[in-house]
């Protein structure tokens, strides 16, 4: 499954100081030829040549705090890169911006060095890209000016289930090829009943004929907007409105894949090109409000709670979860999301107010009446919710039961779009540094705070620390003890 194109991708680097009111991006391609140099300047905006990867760089990047890198227009479906001191790297691990179509933001904060460089990916053509020294907002493509505070996106799904209104596509050269697909969609019924313990209900319907494109797909295979505007099109003629199908409805359109375009989703709908459990499962996240599953980034000079804002956002960081890397192996929800979607009651994972040694049960091995699957506690400064889990199903790459799991409510609260849940989970990493990246997950598969270690709350709020485990491992009777000590 690639899982790099998704229409809710967000900067992995993103400033929250400064100016919240953007500029416009002018639409330079309508009137200028497309750009030949190498080197942008300052507030420029130039015409991207068409291309299929396109390298970059700008100067004197390490006498600002924040530097915005915006792009947008043309067609196509271009992906930007962005990186302070060298090329970067476009497997994740570097600031990157990939939604569907050509508008794309990057902010990188506090760069070290003088040079930066962009690298834009993926065919595209007709795009505009600026650079702004100090901006701490990306340009904006709409005539009237955003709000200057988020709106702050809303606080989880109010629906205990979910119908996929499944709609088919083929081209007169490309039939849609998914054998397996009510095995797949049954799968996915079955793991939203046991991650919500029995209290979600999705259902699906695959009654409409495939619907016939009497075109080639190489038609649409470098025309995004194009293509999505057809099948919206198309379903539309069917009576239903792809934007707005209704309370507790998601549309799912499934074709083969069209030029390089990846599985994506956003409220309502979901674009599906990868034909598996875990791939819906992923996406229907998505359509239900649901950023990804990130992480804070810490190794040399990155220390976790070091400042505000002043660790770096992975994308998909979470390597343990549904709706960060574990869509592969159908891993479990994270408390934080499960939560989200109304699955957990409050005294299930409480909010700790008193010092003590608290005992959590799994809460990936399915329902349990004995206890706590979770805790949280409060920040010191009060902003932000940690979540604590016990999680005991591991693969290949991650064993977590030793430890606990921490995920960080309320950081990088910057929802801007009413659709998606007004926060992110992120994962915070206990042995940051520990593992030299033979991918660029690899040091966030030991993030468990494991018996014996203790982590501060920065903002002085608490000192936790696993004391011993117990019951039997691959059931919901193992469980781990913390000891909370609050300040």
């Amino acid at each position: 499954m690639n899982l790099v194109k998704h229409t809710w991708c967000i900067p992995l680097l993103v400033s929250l100081n400064g100016p919240a009111i953007a500029a416009q991006l002018e639409d330079k391609c309508a009137t200028s030829a497309p750009f030949t140099g190498r080197t942008l300047q300052d507030g420029e905006t130039v015409c991207l040549p068409a291309s299929s990867r396109t390298y970059l760089s700008v100067a004197n990047l390490d006498n600002y705090d924040n530097v915005a890198i915006s792009t947008a227009y043309g067609t196509g479906d271009l992906s930007m890169y962005a990186r302070s001191g060298g090329w970067p790297r476009l497997d994740g691990s570097d600031p990157g911006s990939s939604t569907p179509g050509n508008k794309e933001c990057i902010v990188l904060k506090r760069p070290a060095s003088y040079w930066g460089y962009i690298t834009l990916d993926g065919s595209h053509s007709g795009s505009s890209i600026v650079v702004d020294l100090g901006a701490t907002t990306c340009r904006t493509t709409d005539t009237t000016e955003p709000p200057t505070e988020p709106p702050g996106g809303n606080d989880g799904y109010p629906y205990d289930h979910v119908n996929i209104q499944v709609y088919r596509f083929q081209f007169s050269d490309t039939p849609l090829t998914w054998p397996t697909m009510e095995s797949d969609l049954q799968g996915v019924t079955t793991y939203y009943d046991q991650q919500s313990y029995g209290r979600f209900n999705v259902t699906y319907d695959t009654s409409t004929p495939v619907i016939d494109i009497n075109q080639p797909k190489s038609t649409y295979d470098n025309d995004f907007h194009g293509w999505t505007a057809l099948w919206k099109s198309k379903i539309r003629a069917l009576g239903v409105d792809p934007d707005a199908p209704g309370n507790a409805q998601v549309v799912m359109m499934v074709a083969p894949q069209v030029g390089n375009f990846n599985s994506s989703a956003a409220p309502p709908s979901i674009s599906l090109y990868h034909h598996t459990t875990g791939v819906v499962a992923h996406e229907l996240g998505h359509a239900l409000g649901l950023r990804h599953a990130k992480a804070l980034e810490a190794g040399p000079g990155k220390i976790i709670g070091v400042g505000d804002y002043d660790t770096e956002s992975l994308n998909y960081g979470n390597v343990y979860s549904m709706m960060g890397m574990g869509a592969h192996s159908l891993q479990a929800y994270n408390l934080l999301y499960k939560h989200f979607f109304g699955w957990l009651t409050d005294s299930e994972v409480p909010v700790i107010n008193a010092s003590g040694t608290y005992r959590i049960y799994a809460f990936d091995q399915g329902a349990n009446n004995q206890g706590y699957i979770g805790l949280r506690l409060k920040s010191g400064n009060d902003k932000y919710t940690y979540w604590l889990e016990y999680r005991t199903s591991h693969d290949r790459y991650t064993d977590t039961q030793n430890g606990v799991l921490i995920n960080l409510q309320g950081y990088f609260e910057n929802e801007t779009d009413e659709r998606f849940w007004k926060t992110t989970s992120y994962l915070l990493d206990m042995t940051p540094g520990s593992k030299t990246p033979g991918w660029w997950g690899d040091d966030q598969t030991d993030s468990e705070l494991i018996i014996g270690q203790s982590y501060t709350d920065h903002w002085g709020g608490f000192t936790i620390t696993p004391t011993r485990k117990g019951g039997t491992v691959g059931t919901p009777d193992a469980w781990i003890e913390v000891q909370v000590e609050l300040k």
